[in-house]
């Protein structure tokens, strides 16, 4: 969309020193951990809650190293109107995600989608870091530590037959708790969670692994791979195969 620019960094490891040369919206589709200076020389530890947004003020002068990375998706320029000039992270949305996840689809596939449908996104985002959220009891119930151990169950699980009632019987409440609890504090599903993670997992695989596709499905927790297939153009707009994988690049 003309005076916007969007980009799409990978989830691979960063040392990066910049000062913003415009207002920027971040979202984070990955739990990403690392050092920062944010308008200093002074590093101190972070970390991304994924499914959340953060504001960067035009000027803000920005050094930021992590090991692992995480996708994350950047919209600036344009007229996105951000109240307040401080940097702010960790902002949580119930909307943001289906937004970002569309604008991702199309960064992925290279579609062209309609102004309008794109202008809808890019609103949604700017709104989603200006509205403040009320989290509810379920929310609330979720705090930063038990989301990292629920996380780190699914990541340490990712390629077996994981269950929302698995995981919460693990931690001692019911399925149906958990996936208010879950949804509510990062907006979206444990379900939905898992999906993503192992679609992260496969494309990691794909462009560094020497295995084939059926085995990929299956070492990233996918029944089949057309199963996983299926999940690549339903949720990123994209086959396996677009991916370029060793000694094709």
């Amino acid at each position: 969309m003309a005076g916007y620019r969007l980009g799409l960094l990978p989830a691979a490891a960063y040392d990066v020193g910049f000062v913003a040369d415009a207002e920027t919206i971040g979202f984070a589709f990955d739990v990403q951990r690392g050092s920062h200076a944010v308008g200093s020389d002074r590093l101190e530890d972070f970390v991304r809650l994924p499914n959340t947004l953060a504001v960067t003020p035009a000027g803000c002068d920005i050094r930021s190293r992590s090991d692992g990375g995480g996708e994350y998706l950047l919209l600036s320029g344009g007229r996105l109107g951000l109240a307040g000039d401080c940097y702010r992270t960790n902002i949580q949305s119930k909307s943001a995600f289906r937004a970002a996840s569309r604008l991702r689809m199309w960064l992925l596939s290279d579609a062209t989608p309609g102004q309008l449908e794109t202008e809808t996104c890019i609103v949604c985002l700017a709104e989603a870091v200006q509205r403040p959220q009320h989290p509810n009891k379920a929310a609330r119930w979720m705090t930063s530590h038990r989301f990292r151990t629920v996380t780190e169950k699914i990541e340490a699980d990712l390629g077996s037959n994981l269950t929302v009632a698995g995981l919460a019987a693990e931690i001692g409440v019911s399925a149906s708790f958990l996936s208010r609890a879950f949804s509510a504090y990062c907006g979206q599903s444990p379900y939905d969670y898992i999906v993503s993670r192992r679609l992260q997992r496969a494309r990691a695989l794909i462009a560094s692994a020497g295995m084939s596709l059926s085995e990929i499905a299956l070492s990233s927790g996918f029944s089949s791979q057309s199963h996983m297939t299926e999940s690549f153009r339903t949720r990123l707009g994209i086959s396996p195969s677009k991916i370029a994988r060793p000694g094709n690049r």
